[in-house]
């Protein structure tokens, strides 16, 4: 089963259980964004307050990412709370109160129109803000040869790295050179006040 769309009549007053499958197609994401080599579960509840509906559950499945060291991809398991709470469009613009609650809870605020809502955007938003920004394929990958590109996770290389100069070594010369100068300096001053 594909991800449903919630009809709002559908949902009872002590709320809705839903589970499905989620295809990557379904979350439109990029490459760039997330990789996902096969579908997500999806095991949520909704619960409708008036025309305000708060959907909460866990995303679950493997995710593709590729490792800033090694550059090699990796499949990695995901566990991924979600929450949202969804408002008319125009009752999401009026009651900035609502906003306040919504923010004391911790759930992100999504618009919907009708009398159906859409889940792809918020399950969308959450992968990507879950990604992380370093990703490691693990915590001791050696990574690359900067010289030869060999993968350091295999074996090691024979070249010999290149010291990198610190950005901070020009700023060390000019000390050293100006600590000499007044050495120097000091006897010219003197000829020239005679």
């Amino acid at each position: 089963m594909a991800l449903p769309v919630l009809h709002l009549q559908e949902i009872p007053r002590d709320g809705l259980s839903l589970s499905c499958d989620v295809l990557a197609d379904e979350l439109a994401l990029s490459l760039d964004e997330v990789q996902i080599p096969s579908g997500l579960s999806l095991a949520a509840q909704a619960l409708k307050v008036g025309a305000v509906v708060h959907v909460s559950g866990m995303l679950t499945g493997t995710v593709r990412r590729q490792c800033v060291r090694c550059l090699k991809e990796y499949d990695e398991a995901l566990r991924l709370p979600v929450a949202g709470e969804f408002h008319k469009d125009a009752e999401q613009e009026q009651k900035s109160e609502d906003r306040g609650a919504a923010d004391e809870t911790g759930d992100d605020l999504y618009a919907y129109t009708g009398e159906e809502i859409v889940l792809d955007g918020m399950l969308r938003e959450h992968l990507i803000l879950n990604a992380p920004m370093q990703p490691l394929c693990r915590e001791d990958c050696q990574g690359l040869c900067p010289v030869c590109g060999q993968d350091w996770n295999e074996r090691r290389c024979g070249c010999r790295e290149e010291a990198k100069a610190s950005p901070f070594a020009v700023l060390a010369t000019l000390k050293a050179q100006m600590a000499a100068e007044p050495a120097r300096g000091g006897k010219q001053a003197g000829h020239n006040k005679k």
